[in-house]
């Protein structure tokens, strides 16, 4: 990406952790739609904006040792955690850039292509789905996981978690971001030029678990993004959080994930 100042969530070792969450939590999705796209033993798999490098890791699995992965993010400091994960895991058949989604120069070169979370954070998501499809072989897979905050939902109605999912919105939109690009997909694939494209929805749900948490740790990892584009002040920042936490830990309570639209195709 030129992801770097423009990404609203904190990156480094606590935005890792806060990317293995998400990753656990969203493994059980993922897995099958990239399995039911051609990730099998033996294919080369490309992940940009692999974050935490918990697909990447996954992916590396599956494909096995007559199989390769190539994983790119912006974060310098959170490929060197992927790269240690992967030493200390034994997985040899995954390779690790920091490198900008926007700089990939790769040509026919990959059976499966995916991003997930990622283009919602550019300001030109096309271009870098067009990189995409490039870099895909002929007859191989692109496929897109992303979010559309705006279907983000919790019960009983919250403040605190209305207030949120505002401010995750208009701070990505201040930076040229779309937080909501999720149905925008299917048109960019056809812009794109991606042939055979299909679609689904997901919505996870939590009343407990690490899932429900995920709203209260993201908007702990947007507080500076937030402060620093003018939308609230620091005090006002801390009160949603808390009112988010008395929220979150409340036993009747319950709170999605954004709604995540999965889009997939092929190059001809």
């Amino acid at each position: 990406m030129q992801q770097n100042s423009n990404y609203i969530i904190s990156g480094g070792i606590e935005g890792k952790k806060r990317l293995h969450i998400l990753s656990d939590i969203l493994q059980p999705y993922t897995k099958p739609l990239l399995q039911n796209n051609g990730l099998i033993k033996g294919t080369s798999f490309f992940d940009l904006g692999c974050g935490g490098g918990g697909v990447s890791l996954m992916a590396a699995k599956i494909v096995g040792d007559t199989g390769s992965v190539t994983a790119i993010d912006f974060d310098q400091e959170i490929i060197s955690l992927d790269i240690k994960d992967a030493e200390e895991q034994h997985i040899k058949n995954l390779t690790y850039h920091a490198q900008s989604a926007y700089d990939i120069n790769y040509s026919n070169q990959f059976d499966v292509v995916y991003s997930r979370f990622l283009l919602s954070h550019l300001k030109e998501p096309q271009l870098v789905l067009n990189n995409m499809l490039r870099s895909a072989k002929p007859g191989g897979r692109v496929v897109v996981e992303d979010i559309d905050f705006s279907g983000h939902f919790c019960h009983p109605a919250c403040n605190a978690f209305n207030q949120y999912v505002n401010l995750f919105t208009a701070t990505a939109q201040q930076r040229g971001q779309n937080a909501n690009i999720g149905p925008h997909l299917l048109s960019m694939f056809k812009v794109a030029g991606i042939q055979q494209v299909s679609f689904d929805v997901i919505q996870p749900a939590f009343n407990t678990g690490p899932g429900k948490q995920m709203a209260l740790i993201t908007m702990d990892k947007i507080k500076h993004a937030v402060i620093s584009e003018g939308l609230t002040d620091a005090k006002t920042a801390n009160t949603i959080l808390t009112g988010l936490e008395a929220f979150t830990n409340d036993e009747r309570s319950i709170i999605s994930l954004p709604r995540i639209f999965r889009v997939w195709g092929l190059k001809k």
